[in-house]
């Protein structure tokens, strides 16, 4: 990416008039994927004087700031009993530490990358966004959305469920990009489906989860019955790294999985 200038506000209001300026300036979180865009950008905008690398205890919740660092992130006590670590799981097979030092939870959120590990198990969990200046919404809502928000991401907020769950990322090598990735979490005896890198940008497997949920006991036809559902509602799509039916039967053999191993 080639950008004309480079500011650092002092302030969120300062930051966001910025940004309405002009559609091709862009935020900077980590910065670690601008030199994989091919666009142009007029001026990148820096968040990292706004005190947005805190993680705070909020009782039920845990508040996640949008500059925190994926390392941070990882090592934070408050996220590591979250659905049995399930956070720290997938964040922990994101490339190097090195990496992982430089990147940002926002960025990693906001860019809504298709390869991205953490949105997967983020989504399966109660996870809202909050946007500066007044906008709330889930995880699912803001990825579902269309078009270019004008507004900044300034912390992720996650609750404190309990509970088992289960991630699983298949990859080549360790520091590649998966191929499929699938997160399940039971929350108090429902559960949530999600699975990303198909490659699009996670999703949850509603049809899927609504088997489950609606169940008063999982026997294993049901859990077939839900693996199959969530390799068919979804859609999966072939790259050089995998074929579309490929990545559609790993979906399947992880839903089976892992639903099994949160219903014990």
């Amino acid at each position: 990416m080639e950008a004309n200038r480079y500011l650092r506000p002092a302030t969120l209001e300062e930051a966001h008039q910025i940004l309405l300026q002009d559609p091709k300036n862009v935020l900077l979180g980590g910065g670690l994927w601008l030199k994989k865009s091919t666009s142009s950008a007029n001026t990148l905008v820096d968040l990292s004087a706004l005190g947005l690398d805190t993680i705070k205890d909020l009782g039920d919740t845990v508040e996640v700031g949008a500059m925190v660092s994926l390392r941070d992130f990882e090592l934070s006590p408050l996220l590591k009993n979250i659905q049995g670590g399930i956070l720290i799981e997938a964040v922990s097979q994101i490339m190097g530490v090195a990496f992982r030092n430089s990147a940002t939870i926002g960025g990693s959120v906001a860019g809504r990358f298709p390869f991205s590990d953490i949105i997967t198990p983020l989504l399966a969990l109660e996870t809202k966004l909050v946007f500066y200046p007044h906008k709330e919404m889930t995880l699912n809502d803001f990825l579902s959305f269309k078009g270019r928000l004008s507004d900044i991401l300034t912390h992720i907020v996650i609750k404190k469920s309990q509970g088992p769950s289960f991630f699983k990322k298949v990859k080549t090598t360790a520091l590649d990009f998966a191929v499929v990735n699938v997160a399940i979490a039971n929350i108090d005896g429902k559960y949530r489906i999600a699975i990303g890198s198909r490659p699009s940008v996670a999703s949850l497997a509603s049809k899927s989860m609504e088997v489950v949920n609606n169940a008063k006991n999982l026997s294993n036809e049901l859990i077939n019955k839900a693996a199959e559902l969530a390799s068919e509602e979804l859609l999966y799509a072939s790259t050089g790294a995998a074929s579309a039916e490929y990545r559609k039967a790993l979906a399947k053999a992880y839903v089976k999985r892992g639903l099994e191993e949160v219903s014990k």
